[in-house]
């Protein structure tokens, strides 16, 4: 899993990477411009790499290097060992002991 954000002037420090420029990556202080680029493990995960790769990008205003590599394998040895959150709603029944029949 493998995921970079690479600057305008700079290459991909892996081949056979996928080139994603409709998820623009920019530095918020300065709007220098990266580009997403991927393997087939992390396309699922694209949405979360762009978010993550412009927050590192801004924070490392104003030294921005070619590359950006994101960790991606560490951020999920670190998820394996939790438990995942379902969430549900509950309806509340009490409303429907108030309510009387309709009769006629």
């Amino acid at each position: 899993m493998h995921a970079e954000a690479v600057r305008d002037d700079a290459t991909p420090s892996k081949e056979g990477l996928f080139r994603d420029e409709s998820h623009p990556v920019k530095c918020s202080e300065c709007d220098v411009n990266y580009v997403l680029h991927y393997d087939n493990e992390a396309e699922a995960a694209l949405t979360f790499c762009g978010i993550l790769a412009e927050e590192i990008v801004t924070a490392r205003h104003p030294d921005h290097a070619g590359n950006v590599v994101l960790d991606l394998v560490a951020l999920h040895r670190a998820q394996q060992g939790k438990t995942p959150v379902v969430w549900s709603t509950r309806t509340s029944l009490s409303s429907l002991l108030k309510k009387k029949p309709d009769l006629r």
